[in-house]
């Protein structure tokens, strides 16, 4: 029997019932870590912003700790339940953090930023290379002149690994999850069916992200207009390995 292809099309259920357990599943994240490292990636790039754009925000977990260190900040993402969530959270923590519904490729904030960044794969989303290119062009405009894009991706070798492939099934957990993936080299696009179970409810959402090559990096933050563009290997400043799971992309507008 022929393997079935992935349809790109299914991802239209991603980020949406999960949105208000999101915060619950992402627990274990070291949320303080990639807050350093952007810090670190700042300083390498000899940038002290003041106002700063987070791009697919979630629920604006690192939106708000910025905001708490006095950082004044925005947040954007396609997801109106991810959204809905990351405004009542910040309403309820006394938090002024600028949140939209858009999607990165038609971004128009009307304001231009000191930096902006996206972290946890977000960008592997946008599974077309057109919308990854005019993704990045959005970015750029709105930051200001010589100021710093970092964003992170997922590489191939992690969908070949299934890196993925996860489950926590105690029945302790507030948040009991199986996820399963099915990788296409040809088409670089890993399809990850998550399926949930929080108290007596199941349902399921199926995500599909895409492996961008090193080339089609480069060559996208130069069509978008970023200069000095650099990869590194996930939350350090040494290149990339065949063995990278994740890389850190950094371009200046």
């Amino acid at each position: 029997m022929p393997r079935r292809s992935i349809d790109p099309s299914q991802a239209k259920t991603s980020f949406t019932r999960i949105a208000p357990y999101y915060d619950v599943l992402m627990e274990s994240v070291p949320y303080e870590m990639w807050l350093s490292y952007l810090k670190l990636v700042w300083s390498f790039a000899e940038v002290s912003p003041r106002e700063v754009l987070e791009v697919c925000c979630g629920t604006g977990r690192l939106c708000r700790m910025l905001a708490k260190e006095g950082y004044i900040v925005a947040g954007v993402d396609k997801s109106a339940e991810m959204i809905a969530q990351a405004k009542e959270i910040a309403r309820r923590e006394g938090l002024d953090i600028h949140y939209e519904v858009q999607d990165v490729a038609e971004m128009n904030l009307h304001k231009r930023f000191d930096a902006a960044f996206s972290f946890f794969d977000s960008l592997n989303n946008i599974i077309d290379y057109q919308q990854f290119m005019r993704g990045l062009a959005r970015v750029r405009i709105h930051l200001e002149s010589e100021k710093p894009f970092l964003f992170d991706l997922n590489t191939a070798y992690a969908f070949e690994k299934k890196m993925f492939d996860q489950q926590c099934l105690s029945q302790s957990a507030k948040v009991r999850y199986k996820w399963k993936s099915r990788w296409d080299p040809n088409t670089r696009l890993c399809e990850i069916t998550m399926r949930f179970w929080i108290g007596d409810e199941h349902f399921e959402e199926i995500h599909v992200q895409r492996a961008y090559s090193i080339e089609e990096i480069y060559d996208a933050m130069d069509a978008a207009g970023f200069h000095s563009i650099s990869i590194f290997d996930a939350y350090t400043l040494n290149p990339p390995k065949k063995t990278s799971d994740r890389i850190h992309v950094l371009g200046f507008a």
